[in-house]
């Protein structure tokens, strides 16, 4: 079991401990603790997708394929103007994974929230971390002999197959517009995405070779700058 911490900033200044279950592909359903007084159960759902992913990319010179396209992250938080939810030091990995098997977005995370109606959030912050060695995930990709990794790119270079993993370490804030949950709008959707092309495509056209180390850091920068995060709630109960 592991727990999402919740702390209000309002007059009765008090905690909400939220009960989840985490299987071991991330997903995460809720399973207790909600205030009796709440009508309508409030949730979050975290979707990632990864656009372009299984295009070909060719130039006169060269040509990309990417395949698998993923990352982990230790933890999140998602804020409004008087609360914040943040996922507990129990969960020790929460993995973004795309590959070809997926044809829409992914769903990564569900889980109820068991706060009051007209809750607002507009703010989403992620922290990506090498996976721990403790990890209770099944990719292999994120183990590595000598130390483990948080992104790894799979795919093909001029029809060559490539496995990019690096042990990037930084988090991104991203703001967007105020969702209110209701019981009508009862979920919160982070909708999390990012277009391949903006990764591997260089402003004069040519095509970022994954397999060159030198480009190791760009593609880190890139992939922190590119991804994005969409805010809304909808009816799903």
């Amino acid at each position: 079991m592991a727990f999402l911490i919740s702390k209000e900033y309002s007059m009765r200044s008090s905690f909400i401990t939220l009960i989840i279950s985490i299987t071991l592909l991330s997903i995460i359903s809720a399973c207790g603790l909600f205030n009796n007084d709440i009508q309508v159960e409030k949730r979050l759902a975290i979707y990632f997708q990864a656009e372009n992913l299984g295009d070909t990319l060719t130039t006169e010179q060269d040509s990309l394929v990417i395949s698998d396209f993923k990352f982990s992250a230790d933890r999140f938080i998602v804020a409004g103007n008087d609360i914040e939810l943040e996922s507990s030091p129990n969960v020790s990995t929460f993995l973004f994974t795309y590959d070809l098997n997926a044809s829409e977005e992914r769903l990564v995370l569900d889980v109820g929230l068991g706060i009051a109606d007209n809750t607002t959030f507009n703010n989403y912050t992620m922290f990506i971390q090498p996976v721990p060695r403790n990890a209770e995930i099944l990719d292999d990709d994120f183990f590595g002999e000598d130390n483990n990794y948080s992104m790894v790119i799979k795919g093909t270079y001029n029809r060559k197959e490539f496995n990019f993993r690096i042990s990037p370490t930084f988090d991104r804030i991203f703001n967007f517009d105020r969702v209110t949950l209701s019981d009508i709008d009862e979920t919160l959707i982070l909708s999390k995405s990012i277009d391949l092309n903006d990764v591997f495509i260089n402003p004069d056209g040519s095509i970022l070779d994954p397999t060159n180390s030198d480009n190791n850091s760009i593609i880190r920068e890139r992939v922190s700058t590119y991804l994005q995060v969409e805010g809304f709630a909808v009816n799903i109960l």
